[in-house]
């Protein structure tokens, strides 16, 4: 039965990925990630640390580019659909950190009101794109409207749940420890699956990734939440218990695996490696946010 996560064409999918994996050798493929590292992890840490519009231009930026790319994977045209989701996406970013400034403007409005409502549209939005993204696959491409809508809501929607955390009390703190959690499950799957992976986890969706790679991957996010929450709470930055984190590091890692995978299983029906190659490296800016995306609404309505 075709559940619409299947790759069209696994040959042609194999044979890209072989072809691109024989013309980038080893060695300048490290050196990149190491200049893109060196370039991009000093802006994204400071714009965490300053936050408030520095902190938004460094997800505006996220959702502008990721939203190009996955219209580009999703949609017909190349260019027209793309470009009219990068703006829309960065739009809805932008808009979403001037809303309190917009609200308390307008007279007679419920201020408290008007806030808890704006989550609950965007949450709306992305479970649409999700639904969309995730029935997609028997047309091999999305129409004009539905490409747009899905591309701006999956990207633009999830990246405004991260500025609505970076607002809030311990906004600055939230969001370190979400990075370091994810940051712990990305290594410890890729160091586990190299060292003892060998059974296929979801081999159709990304057969590179293994059983074992899986469960290092979580234990490793599992003790970074325990460790460095508990540190950041003695620092002042968070104000949590260690059940608390226990139950975020679970939900924080099974979510980055899962949006992992989901954005995997996209690029696999575009028969694709990469999403984009704005990170020379490191592939696109999907590639970057895939596994922390999903996360950042959680974290939101957590954090309340």
């Amino acid at each position: 039965m075709h559940t619409g996560l299947e790759p069209a064409n696994l040959e042609s999918y194999d044979n890209s990925r072989s072809l691109q994996a024989h013309q980038v050798s080893g060695k300048p493929k490290v050196k990149h990630r190491l200049i893109s590292s060196v370039i991009a992890l000093p802006l994204v840490l400071g714009g965490i640390f300053l936050g408030g519009i520095w902190f938004s231009l460094i997800i505006i930026f996220g959702a502008v580019v990721s939203a190009y790319e996955l219209a580009k994977i999703t949609g017909k045209n190349p260019r027209k659909e793309p470009l009219v989701s990068a703006i829309l996406s960065g739009l809805i970013v932008t808009f979403v950190q001037t809303y309190d400034g917009y609200i308390s403007a307008l007279p007679g409005i419920n201020i408290e009101l008007s806030a808890s409502i704006l989550p609950l549209v965007l949450l709306s939005f992305v479970s649409i794109s999700i639904l969309i993204l995730l029935i997609w696959g028997r047309d091999r491409k999305l129409g004009s409207f539905t490409c747009v809508v899905s591309s701006v809501s999956y990207t633009g929607g999830l990246l405004s749940f991260a500025v609505l955390v970076r607002n809030s009390e311990f906004g600055f703190g939230l969001i370190v420890l979400l990075s370091l959690i994810v940051w712990a499950n990305d290594t410890g799957s890729y160091i586990t699956g190299k060292a003892v992976g060998k059974t296929p986890f979801f081999p159709t969706i990304s057969p590179n990734k293994t059983l074992e790679g899986a469960i290092g991957g979580y234990v490793c996010g599992l003790a970074v939440a325990m460790t460095s929450g508990l540190l950041l709470t003695r620092l002042g930055f968070i104000d949590l218990g260690l059940y608390s984190l226990i139950t975020l590091g679970i939900v924080f890692v099974v979510l980055a695996q899962a949006g992992d995978l989901f954005e995997s299983a996209l690029k696999r029906r575009a028969n694709l490696k990469d999403s984009g190659s704005i990170m020379p490296g490191h592939g696109g800016a999907l590639d970057r946010l895939d596994s922390i995306v999903l996360a950042f609404p959680v974290l939101y309505y957590f954090a309340q």
